[in-house]
């Protein structure tokens, strides 16, 4: 099969299956947690209904009925020039992160014990990005604490406990490490869903979990195994919360189909109990998040060689951005010198399959001449090959060896938070399409934006495969025919397929074809 033609076909297969896993209905809405009644002097006023809660190890005296009540909620903020967070004081959760300019985190509950999400605190201590939050009751204090970074994305908390062995007699307790709630995401983009993904690390593995913008209640799980940390992430952004006490287990609870909590088990209880941990909310850059102790967080594929390519192309695209001020024109220079290290690789290909293409008469005379006897052709067809020093795997081969590269880049481009709002010559933002403008009318299966990248890798791979016809001898009608199709059908079915993808993804392969375009162009030239 001619080489060109195949990393077609397997091009088209990979970027169908990635866009089918990102692809998926809108999300329902959730039920609300709590219902607003009415606002006052500035203050919801809510009905607390807590349906995330499970059975509370606190006792009665402690936490609040179980009936619904009428609470004034008010809210605390803490901020740094990248977070925004926003505290309720019932229960001294966290009601809403965002990452400022970017976006709100779908993440809540975080560090949260189950059995006070009704408990009213208020504010004891408040220095700087530090605060204390407090509820007593019957001579049992409990205390949150958060201490927000005064730059970056770590926020420390520790959760306090006066008199905990006279509250309970239990010797383990679950604390929810992070609250997933798809709906809180107010840029919510379909073709990114396969890229929401929660992951728990334990002692000897990595538990991951894709397309977590929704659950089924098969989800709900719990082992026992010391926790590392347990982490969410999207397209550019994760959350990773690190316990800095002992574990002994970890358990996943499915909410509903747009909610899930993960927390982690502890037996390391004393009578004033004190639990500390670290929570990183911010871009998926390793640089960052090695120097939170989650340099084992970001992973862009289960085989070690795509994920060892992926990060070496982020690493180098960052290393080029220190001194080109533009990520398009690190892109760029990406798409260049992988081609010049492929160069040799893809020109043996296109070679031997040159040379392959030059027997092809022979080669229907032998079939001719041994239609009835396809071992005796087979051997002739070999023989034929060995003669003319023809490898007949010579023209996949190389492409073959290229595949993990192409994937890793792939990956690498597609998540790389250094592409999310930055502009190149036309394209307003890398992340997403280029939207040179907007139709007044909608295109099937495109939309009503015209995007020109997609369109100039058509162009460029119209083009690499009408080249790569030339190099061909074709003595069959139908063969001739399938040649065709290919020629115009490929172009335009990745065409469609990239249309909606990001245009950093879209400059580095529109680049790649037309580089492509010139090694046909220079092998039309070459005589084997």
């Amino acid at each position: 099969m001619e080489k060109r033609t195949f990393l077609a076909i397997i091009l088209s297969v990979l970027v169908l299956f990635v866009y089918q896993s990102m692809v998926s209905s809108n999300l329902n809405k959730p039920g609300q947690k709590t219902d607003i009644i009415q606002t006052v002097d500035n203050k919801e006023v809510i009905a607390v209904k807590n349906d995330d809660k499970k059975e509370s190890f606190l006792p009665e005296e402690i936490s609040l009925p179980q009936k619904e009540q009428v609470v004034a909620e008010e809210t605390v903020v803490i901020e740094n020039e990248n977070l925004f967070v926003e505290i309720s004081n019932i229960g001294a959760r966290i009601k809403k992160i965002d990452i400022k300019g970017k976006e709100t985190f779908p993440v809540y509950n975080i560090f949260h014990f189950d059995g006070f999400s009704d408990l009213v605190f208020s504010v004891r201590e408040a220095f700087g990005n530090k605060i204390v939050l407090s509820s007593k009751k019957n001579g049992v204090e409990i205390s949150k604490i958060y201490d927000l970074s005064n730059k970056g994305y770590e926020i420390k908390q520790e959760i306090v406990i006066s008199n905990f062995d006279k509250m309970s007699n239990v010797k383990e307790i679950d604390i929810i490490a992070i609250g997933i709630d798809a709906k809180l995401s107010e840029k919510i983009n379909t073709q990114e869903y396969g890229l929401y993904e929660y992951s728990v690390a334990t002692q000897t593995k990595t538990i991951r979990k894709n397309n977590a913008h929704r659950f089924s209640s098969k989800e709900s799980k719990t082992e026992s195994e010391p926790v590392k940390w347990i982490g969410f992430r999207n397209k550019f952004y994760c959350s990773v919360f690190r316990p800095e006490s002992r574990t002994t287990g970890y358990a996943i609870n499915v909410i509903d189909e747009n909610k899930a909590l993960i927390s982690f088990k502890t037996d390391d209880i004393s009578n004033n109990l004190s639990l500390k941990g670290l929570l990183y909310v911010g871009p998926q850059d390793m640089r960052l998040l090695k120097e939170a102790g989650f340099d084992d967080f970001i992973v862009f594929s289960k085989f070690w060689l795509i994920d060892m390519v992926s990060k070496a192309v982020l690493k180098f695209v960052e290393f080029t951005h220190k001194y080109i001020p533009n990520p398009g024109l690190s892109i760029l220079l990406v798409s260049f010198l992988i081609y010049l290290a492929m160069y040799p690789l893809t020109i043996s290909g296109m070679v031997s399959m040159k040379k392959m293409q030059s027997l092809q008469p022979k080669i229907a005379k032998l079939k001719e001449q041994h239609k009835n006897n396809p071992q005796k052709l087979n051997q002739e067809v070999m023989e034929l090959y060995k003669q003319n020093s023809v490898n007949p795997l010579g023209g996949c081969l190389p492409f073959i060896i290229q595949m993990p590269v192409f994937i890793g880049l792939y990956q690498a481009l597609w998540r790389s938070v250094l592409f999310d709002g930055q502009s190149f010559l036309w394209i307003k933002d890398l992340s997403k399409p280029d939207r040179l403008f907007t139709l007044p009318f909608n295109i099937p299966f495109l939309g009503n934006e015209f995007n020109i990248l997609p369109i100039l890798m058509m162009v460029a791979m119209f083009i690499q495969q009408k080249l790569s016809s030339k190099n061909m001898v074709i003595t069959d009608e139908n063969q001739a025919m399938q040649q065709k199709m290919m020629t115009m059908f490929f172009p335009i079915f990745l065409g469609v397929i990239f249309y909606k993808f990001a245009s950093g993804l879209n400059l580095y392969f529109t680049m790649f074809y037309f580089l492509s375009a010139f090694s046909q162009y220079r092998m039309s030239k070459m005589k084997v």
